[in-house]
């Protein structure tokens, strides 16, 4: 203890000699904040890993339902998958086991990692599986912590003495909380001219920064999500789920002002949701469109009493100058 003292007096009788009073503080200070921006930059990356394996999963049990007469088709695909796409069937088989524990995926919480889910796709019971996540995130359990106390037969152990608690679902919160007015899309680098599609391609190729954008706990669905109505198909730019919202999000991109049309087409894809996609426990789907300009009056007629199931953004593809900002106040103001 002493030395690292007397070597703490040497560092600063050294800074006051260069003139760099206060220097050691400085870079600590920063040295914390990159290890934060590290841990931070692994979690996101790691969060859509998730998302990602629950999307893969999913869309391969959807395809097994689609070919239900053939009992063996669900295997063939994944070994047909393990050789064009370089990955292992065991992945693979993980990915499905995952979907099928997870069905809905406002379930999947954002503070475990992949690894954990995997060793948790493994437990059967519901209960004990909810007491282990629980578990692991109130304890901050290492994948190897989280296998050794499954090992250990700690969820039986409690359970004999009556300790297991499940801790309830917590309190929904409100749509209002959670949508933007405007959306900054800066990171898209789009060129001067760009069309509808120019657009969406961009946003799901930074599907990460997409997502920061729009804020915590939201997970991605299904892109291009067909629904049919009418006879005719018709498919939903994007699709969401807000885990504290527990409900689906619809997203439509728009590169033109706000229209009354986009209203009726959001709203016929919130009703094929709600008949063929919600299910008991989930709030009902929230419609979000997401224009290039919208005017405040149009909207509010427009949306009327379904400003609760569909929000209306815009979007800025370059932040607004210093001037535009003090310029945006001052209407503000009059």
């Amino acid at each position: 203890m002493a030395q690292i003292q007397v070597q703490k007096l040497a560092k600063e009788e050294l800074e006051k000699e260069e003139g760099l009073e206060g220097y050691t503080e400085i870079l600590q200070d920063i040295k914390s904040l990159l290890e934060k921006a590290k841990y931070r930059a692994y979690k996101a990356v790691d969060n859509l890993r998730v998302q990602t394996y629950w999307q893969i999963g999913e869309r391969i049990v959807r395809g097994e339902l689609q070919h239900r007469e053939r009992a063996d088709y669900g295997e063939r695909v994944i070994g047909r998958l393990a050789g064009d796409l370089d990955i292992a069937k065991r992945n693979l088989h993980n990915t499905v086991r995952f979907y099928r524990t997870y069905p809905i995926v406002q379930t999947v919480s954002a503070q475990l990692s992949w690894s954990h889910f995997v060793e948790l796709t493994y437990l059967d019971n519901k209960e004990e599986r909810q007491f282990y996540e629980q578990q692991s995130i109130q304890n901050a359990w290492s994948v190897r912590e989280l296998r050794r106390q499954i090992k250990s037969n700690l969820y039986e152990r409690m359970k004999i003495k009556g300790e297991v608690v499940i801790a309830p679902i917590i309190k929904m919160v409100e749509p209002e909380q959670v949508f933007k007015g405007t959306y900054n899309f800066d990171f898209l680098k789009l060129p001067e001219k760009y069309s509808e599609e120019d657009l969406k391609t961009a946003l799901l190729s930074k599907l990460e920064k997409f997502l920061q954008e729009l804020g915590s706990d939201f997970f991605i669905g299904r892109r291009e999500v067909p629904v049919l109505i009418g006879g005719n198909w018709d498919r939903v730019d994007l699709e969401l789920f807000h885990a504290g919202l527990l409900c689906y999000i619809l997203v439509e991109m728009k590169t033109e002002q706000f229209k009354h049309a986009h209203v009726s087409q959001m709203y016929s894809y919130l009703n094929w949701y709600k008949e063929h996609k919600w299910q008991e426990g989930q709030r009902q789907p929230i419609g979000l469109i997401i224009c290039r300009t919208k005017d405040e009056e149009t909207v509010h007629y427009a949306l009327g009493d379904l400003r609760k199931e569909i929000f209306v953004a815009e979007y800025e593809v370059k932040l607004p100058s210093e001037g535009e900002i003090k310029r945006r106040i001052m209407r503000l103001e009059e």
